[in-house]
């Protein structure tokens, strides 16, 4: 069915009555694989294991793989270093 001149005007008038959308954040940077976070925190690959399943250290799974958003390691590091 073609569209009309009505049909585009209530449209119109319907994306004048909502509210602006909120501005997008910016893109997270991206995401860090294991051997980038190994560089990252100066670890090996034990010690990040432990920092994931025992204390909370922030990772994304895609399968088998991780991915860490630095971002939120760095978050994750600030809030823990608060706790101590």
């Amino acid at each position: 069915m073609p569209r009309t001149r009505s049909h585009a005007r209530d449209t119109q008038s319907h994306l004048e009555k909502t509210t602006p959308l909120e501005p997008l954040p910016p893109p997270p940077e991206a995401l860090m694989d294991t051997t980038e976070l190994l560089h990252f925190l100066k670890l090996g690959k034990t010690k990040i294991s432990e920092l994931i399943n025992q204390e909370g250290l922030p990772v994304h799974k895609f399968g088998h793989a991780y991915r860490f958003d630095r971002n939120e390691v760095w978050q994750w590091l600030q809030n823990r270093r608060q706790m101590r």
